[in-house]
């Protein structure tokens, strides 16, 4: 998780979320560890938005661990799914890492603390040299106490796009894993206080929790998140569109995004 920071980021209000009928989002089953896609899903609101993906962490900066599991490696694991599912429905995606790294540089030298607000900075930055649409955080979140569980998204409180996507991000989390009854909450961090697109930051799950742990290290279980997180970025989107842009788009169906 990122250490709080006191930033300002002042975004437009975005207009009321239209009805949802203007898409159809995939329901899913789970049998034998596959999805089983019941409808088609209309994800033209997709095609052609650059989203950034940010896996949390990376290179010198763990991130949270429990034993050999470090919220680095699932992070990135679990966008590498996510950015799959974005691309097959026609988003241009760009990863901030794709391998175990930070972003600092490797020629910075410095404390581990100058490094880490560097290596935050550059994500920042290059997100929003990229002008893009989007920005999806993923972390996994931990806690001294072993009780807590479940995913959560976090979202800048003064940019009502980020909290509007923030709640389709947490609604379909909360529906498609149902082990989670978190809502999204609004949240002082960097790189949603500092990019200017609608942002968010996915806190999987707790590796403080035995049983939410295991389920972050099963490669089926982080296909499901990255697909729930996907879904309410669909969702979201849609609630953007205009009906106007609803007219001559391609739909893609089950079968061609639930793999």
């Amino acid at each position: 998780m990122y250490i709080r920071k006191p930033y300002i980021f002042v975004a437009k209000k975005t207009s009321i979320l239209l009805p949802m009928f203007l898409f159809i989002i995939l329901s899913y089953g789970v049998v034998a560890n596959e999805y089983q896609p019941a409808e088609p899903v209309l994800s033209y609101s997709l095609a052609n938005q650059l989203i950034v993906i940010d896996p949390g962490h990376g290179g010198f900066d763990p991130g949270a661990w429990r034993g050999e599991l470090m919220e680095k490696n699932i992070t990135l694991s679990i966008s590498k799914k996510l950015q799959q599912h974005l691309s097959q429905a026609g988003a241009i995606v760009v990863m901030l890492r794709e391998e175990d790294k930070d972003l600092a540089g490797e020629q910075f030298k410095g404390s581990l603390k100058e490094r880490k607000r560097q290596d935050l900075k550059a994500r920042v930055d290059e997100a929003n040299r990229l002008k893009a649409d989007l920005y999806i955080s993923i972390h996994t979140n931990a806690d001294p106490s072993p009780r807590w569980f479940g995913a959560q998204t976090f979202y800048n409180a003064r940019s009502e796009e980020s909290k509007i996507m923030a709640e389709c991000v947490q609604d379909e989390l909360t529906r498609i894993l149902g082990n989670t009854k978190r809502k999204a909450k609004p949240g002082s961090y960097y790189i949603i206080d500092k990019t200017k697109m609608p942002a968010v930051i996915v806190e999987v799950g707790f590796l403080s929790h035995p049983t939410e742990a295991k389920l972050l290290n099963d490669p089926a279980y982080q296909n499901k998140v990255a697909y729930a997180v996907f879904s309410g970025v669909v969702n979201y989107q849609a609630s953007q569109m205009e009906p106007a842009d609803k007219s001559d788009k391609k739909i893609v169906t089950g079968s061609d995004i639930a793999k």
